[in-house]
């Protein structure tokens, strides 16, 4: 039998209201909307979810994407324009710092204020006062006005209550990005409790390494636009693969090389193509999952007979190098008039990105660089596991039963 659903959405999107000017908002409340002036704008669109009790669902995308629309609808700050949702059981949310709280009120008075919104009795927040202010530790400013908190001390009286509150489904936006380093790691335990406990999660962040971590779930957002959900690890390293900040900058590279490499003397060495393949099947490829075999093949042509050597590296999109080989460094002899030199990978250990293949034409000894060529299609890289980093190392973890080894300056 299949396990109840705690959140489920139908078609869901929201669109505001954009208007050119102030006086065509004015004509249009004026005339009561019988004069329309504005123009919708689709913060999200067309989306479907079933969420299981008891998940916990990571919401990712670029600044805009409609994430932070998308838990005002779940926590019911705001209606939805289209479709229908529903969400099972009490519901307690941290969208935004101090949401729910008064500047001069003091902390624990802001408890009060707070944990009623959100549905406790006075009763019940009588007996969880001492504990949602010792989480927080304000210690002696929990009877200090708000507005004399740091954004730090508001945010974690904030969380304290919404946790305290005993929610099924709990909507947090970033909330790891603010505060110290302690009182992250009590976030953290607090909702891996939180899970443990059979509750639902909803969790924002632009950390790729928390949602990888703390969610079973994932929504990649892009325009308001549901791109892709599944299991947080596949969603976050599709999402990691498809990020193009350095997009026009590869572009402007690539042309770059191409022209060089067309104002070179004919009768100089050259490289005539190189593209990427699996091995297995022979056919050409962009996409890979990371452990995969891949084939880089290089054509070349010497047109005088000079020995040359090739060279592969694969480049983050900011250029960062992550791993790179050469022909004369794996011990070839130099080649000769023309031919196709085939690299293979027989179990590729770059771990999720979107990596430049930079294919390099060098003379016999391995050092002047007669042609440098990006394949065309950059390489895709998926990685179904939580692993971070750019390249995967071969490693064994052991347990040993050792001392530390004595500081500098220790007697012995």
């Amino acid at each position: 039998m299949a396990a109840p659903l705690a959140i489920q959405c139908q078609g869901l999107g929201k669109a505001y209201r954009r208007f050119k000017s102030p006086w065509s908002k004015l004509v249009e409340t004026a005339t009561l909307g019988a004069l329309a002036r504005h123009q919708p704008f689709w913060a999200l669109r067309q989306l479907d979810l079933e969420l299981e009790r008891g998940c916990a669902l990571g919401l990712v995308g670029p600044n805009g994407a409609g994430k932070s629309t998308l838990l005002k609808l779940l926590a019911g700050t705001t209606r939805p324009s289209a479709g229908r949702f529903r969400v099972g059981g009490r519901v307690a949310s941290l969208l935004e710092l101090g949401a729910g709280f008064h500047r001069d009120f003091t902390g624990r008075e802001n408890v009060h204020l707070a944990g009623a919104l959100l549905g406790l009795s006075r009763r019940e927040l009588c007996a969880r006062e001492g504990e949602i202010l010792e989480f927080s530790g304000l210690g002696a400013f929990a009877d200090e006005p708000l507005r004399t908190y740091s954004t730090g001390m508001a945010l974690r009286l904030g969380f304290a209550v919404a946790v305290a509150v005993e929610p099924d489904v709990l909507i947090l936006d970033e909330v790891l990005a603010v505060g110290d380093l302690s009182f992250q790691k009590r976030c953290v335990e607090r909702i891996l409790g939180f899970k443990r406990s059979g509750r639902t999660l909803v969790f924002c962040s632009h950390s790729l390494y928390d949602v990888r971590q703390l969610c079973d779930r994932a929504v990649w957002l892009e325009g308001g636009r549901p791109m892709q959900i599944g299991e947080a690890a596949d969603v976050t390293h599709a999402y990691a693969s498809h990020q193009r900040d350095h997009l026009e900058h590869d572009a402007a590279w690539r042309a770059q090389l191409e022209r060089e490499g067309l104002q070179r003397p004919p009768d100089s060495p050259r490289i005539l193509d190189a593209r990427l393949y699996d091995p297995l099947t022979g056919g050409e490829i962009t996409h890979v999952r990371s452990g995969d075999p891949l084939e880089v093949r290089v054509w070349w042509r010497s047109p005088l007979g000079e020995p040359v050597q090739v060279g592969v590296a694969f480049l983050r999109e900011d250029r960062t190098l992550c791993a790179g080989t050469v022909t004369h460094v794996d011990g070839f002899a130099p080649l000769g008039h023309s031919g196709c030199s085939a690299l293979r990978f027989p179990g590729l250990e770059l771990l999720s990105g979107q990596f430049l293949v930079l294919v390099v034409l060098f003379d016999g000894s391995g050092v002047h660089r007669w042609q440098e060529l990006l394949v065309r299609q950059n390489l895709v890289v998926s990685a179904g596991t939580r692993e971070i980093g750019l390249v995967r190392l071969r490693h064994q973890w052991k347990a040993l039963d050792l001392e530390p080894p004595a500081q500098v300056g220790e007697a012995a």
